[in-house]
């Protein structure tokens, strides 16, 4: 371990025997000025990066965020099994509060986000799944499986709506808390690597296709009587997935012969049948001859916006083709139509009947409202507290973790800096480039624009964290760490910075290593306070 680092985890370990996290430089007026004004902010030029706690030192963190109030920080982060995700109270010292299973090591669990008024937390990860917590305490408050590895979520300002980013570049939006599927639209072409709404609900995405896009949102009638789903060929059948009473995720076989609705028992119980209490049957043939199924009537099936409502399930583990976990048969195809986009794989279902009477619905969408095209790779958007600058992270190359990189990395092989291996501040209007840091080596993996819009901090590939002023070319603060940083932000109120990184684990002792989840002071040469 560094003596730089040894230096680091010292200074820490002292801030959290009592001390109180304050920037030194700041007056005591400036503070209660702060605390004294709801959703105030610090102003100014920073002088330095100051010590501060570090909440983990043992695993690979991959996310970090602030809540709106700046007093809570939430985190995910690589355990022995599982991804986790850890939630902290900024006291003197730092609490953790819950720190909580979420999903397998196999899916990377890619982005953590505060709702704006801090009552909830999402996660949204490779598995496909948008999970929601409580965001005082941690506890899950529900979840939604999608059909595409996510990388990107977001809550909208109204609290109403949540929007999440996936590797294929679809952005889709849900209702919140129910998480019922609203909207979506192929936002990118490749990976959406970062989400960020301004107040008024306008809608930034960044992409690995070298664009920042910017979309208008609105509430408006949603169609409710089509729905096009991801498909996939399965031992001879096309499968979809769809919701059973708006509890379970299936996948659904599509066969026009089946002469019902079929659920395996493990399904029906997921969507809330209890098949013992089933009192009808009905008979269902199979390879090996009919079989008696219990049938389940008036249930409710969901694909994305349309409902389909009404239709009696049989239960049935045999009539089930391996790989799906249900039939949608005649009962299905007799009222809806079943075409193919091939160039999209996508099943497009269409009513014949036409939109269901009363199943009319609002909700939110997007509009494209500008796009910005770039040099390099998108691998971050932030915005800042008025909504008027973006902060950009850029890479020459795409932010992937190749064996070619860790070959680099395990010889000691210093990335280069290039133009686009940069950090920007972005006029949010225009999409130009205000000023750009070509300064670390390699992959510039995040960019947090500070509240005011003045300043950048960085994280890269090459283990640093840079902190950046508008007018400057030398930085204003840096710190190293034990290996690629993952995700920087400013906190809302200013004060602090959170940095989220992978340390070099150590198996041994008590595991510790180097920080991995860490917070900086930042110590301005004079601040003031404004108000969002």
């Amino acid at each position: 371990m560094s003596q730089q680092v040894r230096l680091l985890l010292a200074a820490a370990l002292v801030l959290g025997a009592g001390c109180a996290h304050k920037p030194a430089t700041l007056s005591s007026d400036t503070l209660s000025r702060l605390e004294q004004t709801p959703g105030g902010y610090l102003a100014g030029a920073p002088k330095e990066l100051g010590d501060g706690p570090v909440l983990n030192n043992k695993d690979f963190v991959w996310s970090l965020d602030f809540s709106p109030d700046s007093s809570r920080v939430a985190y995910t982060h690589l355990g022995s099994k599982f991804y986790l995700l850890g939630l902290w109270t900024l006291g003197t010292p730092p609490v953790l509060v819950s720190d909580k299973n979420v999903n397998t090591y196999e899916a990377d669990l890619e982005a953590v986000a505060f709702s704006a008024d801090g009552g909830l937390l999402a996660t949204a990860g490779r598995d496909g799944a948008v999970r929601l917590f409580d965001g005082a305490t941690g506890e899950p408050k529900g979840q939604v499986v999608t059909e595409e590895p996510l990388t990107a979520v977001a809550f909208h300002p109204s609290g109403r709506y949540i929007v999440a980013g996936s590797a294929r570049g679809l952005v889709s939006i849900f209702t919140l808390p129910q998480l019922s599927f609203i909207f979506e639209s192929r936002a990118h072409m490749g990976q959406v690597s970062a989400l960020a709404f301004a107040r008024d609900g306008t809608l930034y995405s960044g992409g690995w296709d070298k664009h920042v896009r910017v979309w208008a949102t609105r509430e408006e009638a949603l169609r409710t009587d089509q729905a096009r789903v991801l498909f996939e060929r399965r031992g001879g059948f096309t499968v979809v997935r769809g919701a059973v009473n708006g509890k379970a995720q299936v996948t659904f076989a599509v066969d026009t012969r089946a002469p019902a609705i079929i659920l395996t028992t493990e399904a029906a119980g997921q969507a809330g049948i209890d098949v013992a209490f089933l009192k009808e049957t009905v008979t269902v043939p199979t390879p090996l001859g009919n079989t008696v199924a219990r049938l389940a009537r008036a249930q409710s099936l969901r694909f994305k916006s349309m409902p389909v409502e009404g239709v009696d399930i049989a239960v049935c583990d045999v009539c089930v083709p391996s790989g799906a976990q249900g039939v949608l048969g005649t009962p299905f195809t007799d009222r809806f139509d079943v075409s193919f986009d091939e160039s999209t794989h996508e099943a497009i279902l269409t009513s014949k009947a036409g939109p269901a009477p009363g199943a009319e619905t609002q909700g939110l969408t997007l509009a494209p409202q500008a796009d910005f095209a770039f040099e390099g790779y998108v691998n971050d958007v932030t915005l800042d507290a008025k909504g008027l600058r973006l902060g950009v992270a850029f890479s020459e190359e795409k932010a992937e973790r190749s064996r070619a990189v860790y070959e680099r990395e395990k010889k000691g092989v210093q990335e280069p800096t290039a133009a686009f291996n940069a950090g920007a501040l972005v006029d949010a209007a225009s999409g130009r480039i205000l000023q750009k840091w070509s300064i670390h080596g390699g992959v510039v993996s995040s960019a947090g624009i500070s509240p005011d819009g003045r300043s950048l901090v960085t994280g890269g590939w090459d283990k640093r964290v840079l902190l950046l002023t508008e007018g400057q070319e030398q930085l204003q603060g840096q710190r190293g760490f034990g290996w690629s940083v993952r995700r920087v932000r400013f906190s809302p109120d200013g004060r602090w910075i959170g940095v989220a990184a992978w340390t070099p684990q150590n198996p041994i002792g008590d595991q510790e290593s180097d920080p991995a989840a860490a917070l900086f002071q930042v110590l301005y040469e004079s601040a003031s306070v404004e108000r969002r």
